[in-house]
């Protein structure tokens, strides 16, 4: 084994075992029985660890070969971004209402593809040991806190309201932590006991758990940040916290204020294509009464869950057709959508070849009338075909890359690629009408404005009511979902930076790679894909030789 690969099998044991919420979300069975460890402590060590990756994997020279070239950059990027990741993450996002600790269990802790008794009981010790992790996340925030970093008030309040909710409701086989299936190979009555006692854990322990931790949250809301003041440059260190954060997420050396006119710019190009396409449609050209139109008209929004998934398996079906005539090579993993409570507003999940697990993409349907129906085909198209699914299906699926490169992610490359399929799928005929082109001119509006609130909340200070009236007025959006975005940004600084910026890059390389003779499209999306998730100069080098 040469040291590249005794590399990356180290830090894809350290990274998974150190992570077992990022496997839940792929329903892996490593680590089944644990949690993270938020204790400041733990969190420190954890850094120095991967710092310790990276420059390990600095020290290698991989030669010509682009695979372990892009192995090599995986390793040192991916480590350094995790270690700069974790600066302020249990105090600021784990404690986030949409995306932290607690809507991650309600999402996916009862996804397991549980085969085995081992398999179960490791699952009950999770539960079991739930609180304890809860607990431990509590302490830390407490702690955080009274050193002066806090969320703010609005979030920790929130995530309370919400555990309230959830413990409001009665206990039982329905509610959300009591619905993981029982290990498949169990006889009928074993099965049943073991479901027996699922449900014991979570009534008698997770909800105690549950119920100490809101607890805590709302008491520590009473010190958090006011709505003015959600930036991280409203506290000591936060402008060079927020400068890792988005290096972090870009692996590019962007500066705020040069992200926020990028951003600035693009909403001004955007507002000429809404001009140019829905003038004709809606019979204006007056840029504040086409947001309007898109984000009033009650025709223009879904009324059932059902119809929802049924345009998207429409849109995705026609996809699956004309994409090979875009790539080589196409995954054998189909992509099925499905209707869900909770999460985000739409995501993916990728297909894990060794355990089984298929993939899938989620619309989050609790409140149908919060979609507009021309959103539906381009977010379709930017999580499934030719998106997320191409990617990260063919990176499940390939022989020539290391999990590093198929499980870990750089969220530049992610999910630059998944906006770069929005404007794909229409050079590829799939948007079904003009209308529902203009989904793809939102999602790009969606992008750009984060490149202008981001960058403004978190070193610029601006507060929240301010972020959301930008993004209202350069966008078709519903503020209830520009609410969410927001505060989405304020828990998570810099992630929503990458999607254009990553998409910029993307469109960067295959300009250049156009201007050469004899390019063709298929063999560039081949490429793009086929080194696994690389920093974007990595990319660049790879697909261009330059």
């Amino acid at each position: 084994m040469d040291a590249l690969t005794k590399l990356a099998d180290d830090y894809y044991a350290f990274a998974t075992s150190d992570s077992p919420l990022g496997l839940m979300w792929n329903g892996k069975l490593d680590h089944l029985d644990e949690w993270d460890d938020f204790s400041p402590d733990a969190v420190e060590g954890r850094k120095a660890r991967y710092l310790a990756f990276a420059e390990a994997a600095d020290a290698i020279e991989p030669g010509d070969d682009p695979f372990a070239i892009a192995l090599r950059d995986s390793i040192s990027t991916g480590a350094r971004s995790a270690a700069i990741g974790m600066t302020w993450e249990s105090e600021l996002f784990q404690v986030s209402p949409k995306m932290g600790l607690f809507e991650m269990c309600l999402s996916f802790i009862g996804s397991y593809p549980l085969k085995t008794a081992k398999h179960g009981e490791q699952y009950l010790e999770k539960l079991r040991r739930m609180p304890g992790a809860l607990a431990v996340l509590a302490d830390a925030v407490r702690g955080a806190a009274a050193e002066g970093r806090v969320a703010t008030a609005r979030q920790l309040g929130a995530t309370a309201d919400s555990i309230d909710a959830y413990l409001a409701a009665p206990a039982g086989r329905d509610e959300r932590l009591c619905c993981q299936e029982a290990p498949t190979t169990l006889a009928a009555s074993e099965a049943e006991a073991w479901r027996d006692e699922r449900d014991r854990i979570v009534a008698h322990d997770v909800r105690a758990g549950l119920a100490a931790y809101g607890a805590t949250l709302r008491e520590i809301a009473a010190q958090g940040r006011p709505d003015d003041k959600p930036g991280l440059c409203n506290l000591v260190g936060g402008l060079e916290v927020y400068r890792d954060h988005m290096w972090a997420n870009l692996l590019t050396e962007h500066t705020a204020q040069e992200v926020h006119q990028i951003g600035l710019d693009k909403v001004a190009e955007l507002e000429d294509e809404y001009r140019a396409l829905a003038g004709p449609l809606l019979g204006t050209g007056e840029i504040g009464e086409i947001y309007a139109r898109l984000r009033d008209d009650k025709a223009m929004v879904y009324t059932s869950p059902e119809a929802i998934v049924a345009d998207a398996e429409a849109a995705l079906a026609r996809a699956s057709v004309v994409a090979a005539s875009w790539f080589g090579t196409m995954p054998l993993s189909k992509c099925p959508a499905f209707a869900t409570d909770y999460g985000a507003m739409a995501y993916y999940s990728s297909p894990d070849i060794e355990t089984g697990k298929e993939a899938a993409f989620y619309f989050n349907t609790a409140d149908p009338s919060a979609w507009s129906t021309y959103e539906l085909e381009a977010i379709t198209f930017h999580e499934a075909i030719p998106g997320h699914h191409l990617q990260l299906a063919l990176n499940a699926e390939s022989p020539n890359l290391h999990k590093v490169q198929k499980e870990f992610f750089n969220t530049a490359y992610a999910e630059g690629w998944g906006l770069y399929a929005e404007r794909l799928a229409d050079e590829m005929g799939l948007y079904s009408s003009e209308l529902d082109r203009l989904g793809m001119l939102s999602g790009d509006s969606l992008r750009a404005c984060r490149l202008v609130v981001d960058t403004g909340i978190h070193a610029l200070g601006w507060g929240r009511e301010r972020a959301i009236q930008y993004m209202l007025d350069h966008s078709p959006m519903h503020r209830s979902h520009v609410e969410q975005e927001v505060d989405r940004y304020i828990a998570l600084p810099g992630q929503a930076l990458a999607y254009m910026i990553g998409r910029i890059e993307i469109q960067a390389i295959r300009a250049e790679a156009q201007a050469r003779p004899g390019f063709d499209i298929r063999a560039f999306h081949d490429s793009v894909l086929r080194y696994g998730s690389v920093p974007l100069p990595t990319l660049r080098r790879l697909v261009l030789g330059a």
